[in-house]
């Protein structure tokens, strides 16, 4: 999946509070496909006894085996970062996928070390420009590099990935991710085809700039809409 359908699972995900597993989400083809799902997960929240409560209870009792800790004491509301160290955050987030059924959002690097990496990547070019003559071959040569060094910088900083990003900062948090694989924890008011097909539509228009006469329930993702 491309960098816009990955924003554009992000965006209905955080929408109507579910989680699409990563194998529904390659055989979602239309726009029909992904109304269709999202209102399953919607409806299922009237027939599913206290799911919140089963989903907390398999997180708790990873966070215990990770921790090597069969007490430990946990609550929704309890910070991730708080309770787990950055390795052990690491082994939750690898395993987390397990009972999210898709991969959770990465780890992000510290805020200090991202903003760091932006201020060095763009003092490089300016650097280079002040002391190279500026002629397009070497403009060229300066815009590769500084391209480079950015994908290096990112390679090398990738094992310092550990802080939680937007949306998982909790336990209680997570166990929403969770709860969303199943049922819609955040449903509009009103749950007819009509009304979720409206809000998913312009999540459609936002995320992939077509125009709203393109987006039609047979519209397909990939030939009609231009998903990448």
């Amino acid at each position: 999946m491309g960098l816009d359908g990955v924003a554009l699972v992000m965006a209905i995900e955080d929408k109507f509070g579910i989680t699409i597993p990563d194998d529904v989400s390659s055989e979602i083809r239309t726009v029909d496909d992904l109304v269709g799902f999202c209102l399953d997960r919607i409806h299922a929240a009237d027939t599913v006894y206290c799911p919140s409560l089963s989903s907390f209870l398999s997180l708790r009792h990873l966070v215990r085996d990770i921790r090597n800790d069969p007490d430990l004491r946990l609550r929704p509301r309890d910070n991730v970062e708080t309770v787990l160290d950055e390795s052990d955050r690491k082994r939750l987030w690898q395993q987390l996928p397990e009972l999210l059924k898709s991969h959770p959002r990465e780890l992000r690097r510290p805020a200090w070390l991202r903003k760091t990496l932006v201020v060095v990547v763009l003092s490089f070019p300016i650097a280079l420009m002040a002391v190279l003559p500026w002629h397009v071959e070497i403009l060229t040569l300066i815009w590769l590099a500084t391209i480079a060094l950015g994908i290096i910088l990112n390679w090398l900083t990738i094992n310092m990935r550990t802080r939680t990003p937007d949306g998982y900062t909790t336990f209680g948090d997570i166990t929403i991710r969770i709860v969303g694989v199943t049922v819609a924890t955040n449903p509009p008011a009103k749950t007819d085809y009509d009304t979720v097909f409206s809000i998913i539509k312009e999540i459609i228009v936002d995320q992939l700039g077509v125009d709203a006469d393109e987006v039609v329930p047979t519209a397909r993702f990939i030939q009609d809409l231009g998903l990448n």
